[in-house]
């Protein structure tokens, strides 16, 4: 499978200076020898089946050996990075434009106005009984914190004064995992 990418910004618009230019013309032929491109086009017209199709045979081709996965991975996020940019700056625009009732249906996308939930602040409230409540849950949490601490210390199971046995936590260890850290 071969995804390629197209943008129409001039040389001049995608970077100022020669370094950048190169650093820019390198990606590219990265993308070249790794086989990963994305037609923008094709996003616009997609629909949600498309777009799980064409993750699915990307996926597929890894499996199969005819992608490197290592590839895939930093090409997707650098993709996720980019497209979550664009989003974030691009969101507050079309909200700040007067989006009928019913929204926008373009491209196998609707766009509707949504309220973002309310945020209350009762430190302003200046109840006295409120900020006694709050006090304490602030204090239990930090006593809790360091009988967490001490109860992770422990290696096996410990008698009180009391005689009550106290156990050392369950531990549920997490899977391995990897991180991709983009420059």
């Amino acid at each position: 499978m071969q995804l390629k990418i197209k943008n129409n910004l001039t040389h001049k618009q995608m970077s100022s200076t020669k370094n950048e230019f190169i650093t820019l013309r390198e990606e590219e032929l990265a993308t070249e020898q790794t086989g990963l491109s994305f037609e923008l086009d094709n996003l616009m017209a997609s629909d949600k089946a498309f777009r799980t199709t064409l993750a699915q045979s990307v996926v597929q081709d890894v499996k199969e050996g005819n992608l490197d996965a290592t590839d895939v991975l930093i090409y997707a996020c650098k993709g996720e990075e980019f497209f979550k940019s664009v989003i974030d700056n691009v969101r507050p625009v079309v909200a700040g434009k007067q989006i009928q009732k019913g929204g926008i249906k373009l491209h196998n996308a609707e766009i509707i106005e949504k309220k973002n939930p309310d945020k209350y602040d009762f430190s302003a409230c200046n109840d006295s009984e409120w900020d006694s409540l709050n006090a304490k849950l602030t204090q239990i949490k930090t006593q809790m914190k360091a009988r967490e601490t001490f109860l992770k210390a422990l290696t096996e199971p410990v008698a009180t004064m009391d005689g009550e046995i106290i156990n050392p936590p369950a531990i549920t260890y997490g899977a391995m995992n990897v991180a991709v850290s983009l420059k």
